[in-house]
C-alpha cells in the first residue's frame, strides 16, 4: 500500500481542509475490513476496479478477497461500526442505512459523470433510484447479469444494491388458498408508498416507478386459487368488520387487548351498581323506620348478589396485583436493581 497517512501530500491535494482536522503528522490510516464474504466487500471491491483499474485489479474483486497485509479484520456489520468508532483513522465500508444511523462520517465518492457526492446528497438528488434506470422489461427475465454501479447520471450513486424476492409463479404447493393470497398481499405492499417508506429509516430508497411497474406486473403473474380470499389492510377505522377475518390492522393489535377493554367496561358497571347499593345501605342505616319502605322499593336481588361478588373480585384481583407490583418495587429499592 502506498498512501499510509491520511496527511499523505496526495490526499491532502484533494482535501485541502483535511490537514488542520488532525491529531497529529503521520496520522496512519488504518483499513477495516469485513472478516468473511459479504455482498459488502463484493460491491465495493467491484467499484475499485471499475474506478480504479490500474491500482485495484480484477484478483481482488468478490465477496472473499485475500486482503493486503495491514488491513484490520471486522466481525460483521456491527463489527465493523466498532472498528470506524473506536479506532482513530480507521476508514472502511458499511451500508449507508448502518452508517446514518450510527452517526458514523462519510466520504464522498466520485462518480463517472466526475461528481464528488455522499450517499445522502445522492439519494436527495433521486441518485440512488437512477442506477437501476436499465433492468430487464419483466420480472419473469433474467436479472442475473444486472449490476448497478459506476451508472451514469450527474447524481447517480456509484454502489448501489438492489434487494430482490424471488417467487414461485405456481403457488400450489402452498398449504391453503388463505396463505396464498396472503403472500401476494404482502409483496403488494412491497410497492405501496405508505408502506414501503417506512423503510427509509433504515437507509432503504424506494425503486423508482419504471421498477414498480415491472414488478407489480409480475406480481400478476403468480397463479393463485380461486378460492384465496381477498386480504384488506385497515386504514381508516372499519365500523365492526375491523376484527373480522382476512384483515390485517395496527389498531387492534390482539384478542386479549380486546377482552381487557370489554372487561374494564363490564368493572366500571360493576362499580356504579357497587356505588348504587352503598348508598342505599347508608340510607337505610341513617333511617331505620324507613326499612320496609326501602326494602319494598329496591329489593336486593340474587343477581345483584353476583354482580357484587364477581365486583369484589376483581377488586381483589387488582388489589392482589398491585401488591405484587410494590413488592417487586421493594425489592428493587432493597437490593439496588
Amino acid at each position: 500500500r502506498e498512501i499510509k497517512f491520511w496527511d499523505d501530500d496526495r490526499v491532502l491535494a484533494m482535501n485541502p481542509n483535511l490537514k488542520k482536522a488532525l491529531p497529529y503528522d503521520d496520522y496512519p490510516i488504518t483499513v477495516s475490513r469485513r472478516v468473511h464474504g459479504s455482498s459488502s466487500t463484493a460491491s465495493v471491491t467491484k467499484y475499485l476496479h471499475t474506478a480504479c483499474p490500474s491500482e485495484w485489479p480484477s484478483s481482488l474483486v468478490g465477496k472473499a478477497i485475500d486482503w493486503p497485509e495491514g488491513s484490520k479484520e471486522c466481525e460483521g456489520s456491527g463489527g465493523m461500526t466498532k472498528c470506524l468508532k473506536e479506532i482513530g483513522g480507521a476508514i472502511g465500508y458499511i451500508d449507508a442505512g448502518h452508517g446514518h444511523s450510527e452517526g458514523l462520517k462519510e466520504i464522498e465518492l466520485q462518480n463517472v459523470h466526475g461528481t464528488y457526492l455522499s450517499s445522502r446528497r445522492a439519494a436527495e438528488k433521486g441518485g440512488i433510484g437512477a442506477a437501476a434506470a436499465a433492468i430487464p422489461d419483466s420480472a419473469d427475465a433474467d436479472f442475473g447479469s444486472v449490476d448497478l454501479l459506476n451508472k451514469e447520471g450527474e447524481f447517480t450513486w456509484p454502489i448501489v444494491a438492489m434487494s430482490y424476492v424471488y417467487v414461485r409463479k405456481d403457488l400450489s404447493f402452498m398449504e391453503t388458498p388463505e396463505q396464498q393470497s396472503l403472500l401476494i398481499a404482502f409483496l403488494k405492499n412491497l410497492y405501496d408508498p405508505k408502506a414501503i417508506e417506512q423503510c427509509g429509516i433504515f437507509g432503504f430508497t424506494r425503486v423508482p416507478n419504471s421498477v414498480r411497474k415491472i414488478a407489480l406486473k409480475g406480481i400478476d403473474m403468480i397463479e393463485v386459487d380461486s378460492s384465496a380470499p381477498e386480504w384488506v389492510v385497515e386504514e381508516d377505522t372499519i365500523p365492526g368488520d375491523g376484527q373480522g377475518a382476512y384483515i390485517i390492522s395496527h389498531k387492534r393489535r390482539s384478542y386479549a387487548e380486546y377482552q381487557r377493554y370489554s372487561q374494564g367496561s363490564d368493572l366500571e358497571k360493576a362499580m356504579a351498581k357497587i356505588a348504587e347499593l352503598e348508598a342505599k345501605i347508608s340510607g337505610e342505616s341513617a333511617a331505620p323506620a324507613n326499612t320496609a319502605a326501602f326494602a319494598s322499593t329496591a329489593a336486593y336481588t340474587d343477581n345483584d348478589a353476583q354482580k357484587l361478588t364477581a365486583a369484589l373480585a376483581l377488586g381483589a384481583v387488582s388489589f392482589t396485583l398491585w401488591c405484587i407490583a410494590g413488592l417487586a418495587f421493594i425489592a428493587k429499592r432493597m437490593c439496588g436493581v
